[in-house]
């Protein structure tokens, strides 16, 4: 997580870049990965990866999302919170029922 905070603030900022979805320019990007025990997410600043999760945020274990769909989706809500500025871009728990994680 220090890695992130430190490529947050101190990378130049970028003029922006699409991501993927026609919601704007953001000069992040979210990537949806596959593992044993379901899925996750990373996004990415230009090609480096700024932060990886795993698990589904502030639910105990180290249980993935259950879906790609979800994963990113999860994803794009962080996406968004950092191009708003929020940092960190926590998840809360009604957030993530609002995606329909359960």
């Amino acid at each position: 997580m220090a890695f992130a905070v430190a490529v947050y603030f101190f990378l130049p900022s970028r003029t922006g870049i699409s991501n993927g979805n026609d919601e704007g320019l953001s000069q992040f990007r979210v990537e949806a990965f596959k593992k044993e025990t379901g899925w996750g997410y990373r996004i990415y600043q230009d090609t480096t990866a700024v932060i990886e999760q795993t698990s589904v945020p502030g639910v105990p274990g180290k249980s993935g999302f259950a879906t790609e769909e979800l994963a990113r989706k999860t994803g794009q809500l962080v996406q968004r919170k950092l191009d708003q500025g929020i940092f960190p871009p926590t998840i809360t728990a009604n957030e993530l029922d609002s995606l329909g994680i359960r």
